[in-house]
């Protein structure tokens, strides 16, 4: 099993999205299940990163 980077090492949002979702489709692709648990730890620091930049306001 490959150690993903974290999502706090991208330098904008949009670039950790897209690894994400590249990730997510190769592994589904692969259906590698080794990779799930990194995935989800991904997908968690994802969505810390989003709570912690997004802004209400800008809608």
């Amino acid at each position: 099993m490959k150690k993903l980077p974290s999502a706090y090492d991208f330098k904008t949002l949009p670039e950790a999205i897209s690894f994400y979702t590249r990730t997510v489709a190769e592994v589904m692709k692969a259906r590698d299940r080794s990779m799930h648990e990194e995935v989800m730890r991904f997908k968690r620091e994802l969505h810390e990163r989003i709570d912690r930049e997004y802004d209400p306001a800008a809608l």
